[in-house]
């Protein structure tokens, strides 16, 4: 489980070390070596108390004793079964299980501090040779900025990708921050309005439409919702192109989205993503407790796609 005491540890161990080497703003720099293995110990640091697991199906509960279903859903010409429980806690359930190992993972951005959380903002990519990201040849879209940039400049400066930055928030124009950096002051939705758009418009305006996408990030308090709304009822190809997903999801107390985050992540899996890299978002004052369980309004999740290997839809345990 992911217990906010046992990831206070590690990070308490590793803040000394990752402090020198975290950047900010616009002066940051590649990493060395010796910070790319520093990097390494904290994914692993982020999975303490997680279940790591290869995909396998699961035995089904038993249905005297659950009111569980499933249901089929047909997109895009796919059969996705998707699991239906009343308890909307399944989406904790799912959060704590890892679905995909990484052997080479990486991570992006960040920035350190002196109090809880001691590492804010950070990204983390997985660098297997199946994934494919050849710097200098790597493109990435990166959805909501506020002040943070540390992502973005890691993802130009690092590896030469060029990112396409969004946020409609930051009173900000359109403008190239780097060579490789192009900002936008367009967020993501549903729909076409003001100063938001669909992502399909985005990758159309971009002339993206067709092109792969190797890391899409997104931290857009809440309008990840949106996005999956959108690609799964409208465009569910553009998944196709896209390798990776770092993305912070918003679920708070509310049990009508948590059910539709599981019902979305669910989705992810049948058309071929599997998480990679989880964990709670330790700031003391979005944390509560549940059951004797620490829960957080929001947390860091990271899938990835391998067409190569065919999987089945992940379907989490019975408790």
């Amino acid at each position: 489980m992911m217990r906010t005491y046992r990831f206070a540890v590690y990070a308490v161990g590793i803040l000394v070390v990752v402090a020198i080497f975290l950047r900010t703003g616009k002066d940051s720099t590649p990493l060395t070596a010796g910070e790319l293995r520093q990097s390494l110990r904290y994914f692993q640091a982020g999975q303490v108390g997680l279940q790591i697991k290869e995909p396998v199906e699961l035995e089904e509960p038993d249905e005297k004793e659950h009111s569980e279903t499933t249901e089929e859903v047909v997109i895009d010409s796919k059969t996705c079964s998707l699991k239906i429980s009343p308890d909307a806690k399944e989406i904790y359930r799912y959060m704590e299980t890892i679905t995909a190992k990484c052997e080479m993972p990486v991570m992006v951005g960040g920035t350190a501090k002196t109090k809880k959380p001691y590492i804010m903002n950070e990204k983390w990519m997985c660098l297997d040779a199946r994934y494919n990201i050849v710097p200098g040849k790597c493109t990435v879209y990166s959805f909501g900025i506020d002040t943070d940039w540390s992502f973005d400049d890691d993802m130009d400066k690092r590896f030469n990708c060029k990112v396409y930055s969004f946020d409609h928030t930051i009173n900000q124009k359109d403008h190239e921050r780097s060579s490789n950096i192009k900002f936008y002051a367009t967020g993501i939705s549903s729909v076409k309005k003001n100063n938001v758009d669909r992502y399909i418009n985005i990758l159309k305006r971009l002339g993206h439409e067709n092109a792969t996408i190797d890391y899409l990030k997104m931290d857009v308090e809440g309008a990840e919702l949106q996005f999956f709304e959108d690609i799964f009822t409208k465009t569910p190809q553009v998944l196709n192109n896209i390798k990776q997903i770092g993305m912070e999801i918003h679920t708070k107390r509310n049990e009508y989205k948590m059910r539709l985050y599981f019902k979305y992540v669910q989705l992810l899996e049948c058309f071929g993503f599997r998480l990679i890299f989880g964990h709670i978002l330790d700031v003391p004052e979005k944390l509560f407790t549940d059951n004797g369980e620490t829960r957080s309004c929001c947390y860091e999740l990271v899938w990835a796609q391998d067409k190569q290997i065919s999987y089945k839809i992940w379907h989490p345990p019975s408790v």
